[in-house]
């Protein structure tokens, strides 16, 4: 009876947020008014997954708490006779709103110190910017493979220290992670006021794990085959944060049984803020370091440098680039540069008849391997006309040695174009109306033409979008639609 109450109640998800729902206000108790949030979101896509999530947080303001609790569900969707095959996750946890303190079980999203040493090739780079403080929040998205955890942040709030004058107020954290194993992971530290809206923040992890035993991937994997070992990681950040000038640093040493141990590490400068902003990143590591998620990251070296200005407006001008190689004093073969410019935004009374909003191009290299260079170049210009934002993308990419010249290998061309509708009379306030064109030529290959829809309504209440798009036109067609109702 559960699992067909629980197959009735997805079937109308699609529904719920047009349903008129509504709830009554909470009345006062002894720790002053209660407030309720309620949110539903979700997708389905026919031949594709259907995705739930729900999540309701119950607030009382005079002891500043929030308790919550989420449930996120994936399953093939209807009319899929695999519908029951799917996976469903209860998450909780209670907040304290003036310190961040909060205590969590489920499937986690961690941030901080954790994040960034772990998969440390498929993250972004490691900006002063990015260094951000250790919090970890429940995931709001179905996983397969994470396991729920038990989770427990506990910050205290900012302390004066009376005749230092010099010295601001300070702040302490720290936290504990126990997996589904009881497998600990500990994090903590202290963050300082200096002069000049000036901080420094130093933090600590450390974490032993039993990890799985492993296969080698291939034949001839540079990993061999490794039984079931103890894995045990050491990590520590510092980072100073001025008006006009930050640095911060990551440094962090695994020891793992039968594979030996090594470090990862990175570094980030920011000279400046507004209008004018320089950013400097470089990572490395070692071919034995095993990440916070218990797999080898693999040696390289990674180098990078942004200039920014902001302007009047949300203009924004920048300027990026990334190296990577295959270690330290090893020459780069990978690269990407940015050149980005968002125009001023358009008066709020604007009259004007064109407006542009931003363009972009972006060159890439892949020299990995001397015998199949890969070389890309995309363009990206955005404006408006009339009422009708129009984007427009063209990508052109080829392949080359160290001997021969370029080959044509692919070229791109695409357009945006939307319109939005302004209602006040239904519980719709706008209805907005995309379109997407494209078309693909390709060496070697059959060429594609690429064609959307997509139609979106937006209240108080929520949105609920619907998509259908055709990756080969007219041949291979998508249709789903999505939806968030906060009530």
């Amino acid at each position: 009876m559960t699992r067909k109450f629980l197959v009735f109640l997805l079937l109308l998800c699609p529904l719920a947020p047009i349903l008129p729902l509504d709830l009554p206000g909470l009345s006062k108790g002894p720790l002053g008014t209660f407030s309720l949030d309620l949110l539903h979101s979700g997708s389905w896509a026919y031949e594709g997954n259907m995705i739930d999530r729900f999540d309701i947080r119950l607030h009382a303001p005079k002891p500043a708490l929030t308790l919550r609790a989420q449930v996120t569900d994936k399953r093939p969707a209807p009319p899929s006779d695999r519908f029951t095959d799917g996976n469903t996750a209860f998450a909780g946890g209670l907040y304290h709103t003036a310190t961040g303190s909060r205590f969590l079980w489920g499937i986690l999203d961690e941030g901080g110190l954790p994040a960034r040493i772990k998969n440390v090739w498929n993250r972004g780079m490691p900006f002063a910017e990015q260094h951000r403080g250790v919090i970890s929040d429940l995931q709001t998205e179905p996983s397969a493979t994470k396991k729920p955890v038990s989770y427990l942040w506990l910050g205290s709030p900012w302390w004066d220290i009376p005749k230092l004058s010099w010295l601001g107020p300070v702040r302490g954290f720290g936290s504990v992670l126990l997996d589904d194993k009881i497998q600990a992971a500990f994090d903590g530290g202290f963050e300082i006021g200096l002069l000049q809206k000036s901080t420094l923040r130093l933090e600590g992890f450390y974490t032993r794990q039993r990890l799985a035993p492993k296969s080698p991937a291939a034949w001839f994997s540079e990993t061999p085959p490794l039984p079931e070992r103890d894995s045990g990681i050491l990590a520590g950040s510092v980072l100073f944060n001025s008006p006009l000038f930050a640095a911060a640093g990551d440094i962090a040493g695994s020891q793992t049984f039968a594979f030996g141990e090594d470090l990862y590490g990175n570094l980030a400068f920011r000279i400046g803020d507004r209008p004018w902003r320089l950013s400097l990143a470089a990572d490395a590591a070692g071919s034995r370091y095993v990440g916070r998620d218990g797999n080898a990251t693999g040696a390289g070296f990674r180098a990078a440098a942004k200039v920014e200005r902001r302007g009047k407006r949300s203009s924004l001008f920048r300027v990026s680039s990334t190296l990577r190689a295959g270690g330290l004093g090893e020459k780069f073969y990978r690269g990407s540069t940015l050149f980005y410019y968002h125009f001023p935004t358009a008066p709020a009374k604007s009259t004007h008849l064109f407006w542009p909003s931003r363009v972009s191009l972006t060159i890439n290299r892949n020299a990995q391997n001397p015998e199949k260079i890969e070389d890309s170049i995309k363009a990206l210009g955005g404006f408006r006309l009339w009422k009708v934002p129009l984007v427009f993308q063209a990508a052109l990419s080829g392949l080359c040695t160290a001997e021969t010249p370029h080959e044509f290998a692919s070229a791109k061309i695409s357009g945006e174009a939307s319109y939005t509708l302004a209602l006040k009379s239904i519980p719709f306030k706008t209805v907005q109306f995309g379109t997407t064109l494209g078309y693909t030529i390709q060496d070697k290959r059959e060429n594609k033409m690429e064609a959307g829809l997509t139609a979106s309504a937006r209240g108080k209440w929520g949105r609920f979008t619907a998509k259908i798009h055709a990756g080969d036109f007219p041949r291979d067609w998508e249709f789903g639609v999505s939806w968030r109702a906060v009530l």
